[in-house]
Parts: C-alpha cells; structure tokens; sequence
C-alpha cells in the first residue's frame, strides 16, 4: 500500500493537469474523485470535531448522569438541525426560516463584534504620522512610505464617497488618484493569486517527477 498510495497520487494529478490538453473523461473522474472525498472528509470533520464532542457525547453523558437540563437542552439542539430539512417540504419551509434567521442574527452579532475589536484597531493604526521623528531624527523612508499610504487611504475613500458631486476640480482628481490606486492594490492581488497558482502547480509538477525517479532509479 506505501507503493500504490504515491503512484495513485500521482495518476490523480495527471488526470486533473489532462485538462490544459481539453476536457476528457479522466479529468472529469478526477473531478468526482475529489468532490467525493472533499464531501466525505467535511463530513467526518464535522462529526468528530465538531457534533460529537460538542453535543452527541454530553447528551449522551446527560442519559447516564439523569440530568434532566442536558437531556432536554440535547433534544432541543436535535430538533433545531433538524428543522434545516424543512426547507424540502412545503409545508415545513417556515421552520428552515426560523434557523436560518436565528443563525444570520448570530452571524452578524458575531460579525459587528469583530469589526469593533479586530478591525477598528487595523484602521486607525493606519493613520501613520506622515513625518517619523525620532531621537531627534527624521526618517526620510518611513516617512515617505507613511505618506503615500495616507494619499492612497484618503484618495480611495474620496472615491467611494458619492454624497457630494464629484464635478468638482478636487474631488475629481483625488477619486481620479484613488481609482488608480485600487488598480494598483487590485492588479497585485491578482499577481499574488497567480502566483499562488503557479507555486501550487509547480509543487504538483515537481511531485510527479519526483514519483518517477524513485520508480526508475530505486
């Protein structure tokens, strides 16, 4: 089995690379072949990681201890995921609304709780000084690097901001400067997602020659 397992592995990654050449049967296995095991493993990651240790083993621990609270509170978690599989039914569709209601509440608490305490202490530690001073020195880098970032943050807020007219001279060239600025940010994200891509590739290239020089010259 420690044989056949890289030599699987490396068939897969020929099946799924067969796709620069067209789309074909092996390419199209390759893709079931990972969907499958993609849904298999979240499900097994879900139960053993999340519902059993989190809800299945207290609810049952809640039998054995006659905790009535648990037994109870354990049903009540049983019936809430159920009601996800309301939304097949007609008649029960209102119950998958409730959950998801409750959920997409949570959901934003969580999520404004985090904007306060995660990101506000990002955005205004962006607010550099544009002039470093220290020990009675400036330093002429820092200070340039501290200052085009604050053009850049003014000069993009400029341009997502539509309450005044924009046909005015200063705010046309900075929402002109800010857009400029976003094609910058943008293009790098996009030469960072490529070159991800190409890592992930290369790695995988380097993977199916590495297979067969141990093949050949074991």
């Amino acid at each position: 089995m420690e044989a056949i397992g890289p030599w699987m592995a490396v068939l897969c990654v020929l099946m799924v690379l067969s796709l620069l050449w067209r789309e074909n049967p092996a390419y199209r296995l390759a893709e079931h072949l990972m969907i499958g095991l993609t849904a298999g493993f979240a499900f097994a990651t879900t139960w053993f990681q999340y519902l059993k240790p989190k809800w299945f083993d207290p609810w049952v621990s809640s039998f054995a201890d006659r905790s009535v609270t648990g037994v109870f509170g354990g049903l009540f978690v049983l019936l809430l995921g159920l009601c996800w599989y309301g939304l097949y039914f007609q008649r029960t569709r209102w119950l998958m609304r409730v959950v998801l209601g409750a959920v997409i509440g949570a959901g934003a608490g969580q999520a404004i709780r985090n904007n306060f305490t995660q990101q506000m202490p990002v955005i205004t530690d962006s607010f550099r000084s544009p002039i470093v001073i220290r020990e009675g020195s400036v330093f002429l880098g820092e200070s340039f690097r501290n200052a085009v970032f604050l053009i850049a943050l003014i000069s993009v807020l400029v341009y997502f901001f539509f309450s005044f007219d924009h046909k005015r001279t200063v705010l046309r060239v900075t929402g002109n400067m800010g857009r400029i600025w976003l094609m910058v940010g943008f293009g790098a994200y996009f030469g960072n997602t490529v070159m991800t891509r190409m890592s992930v590739f290369i790695e995988r290239i380097w993977f199916v020659v590495e297979q067969f020089q141990k093949a050949i010259f074991r």
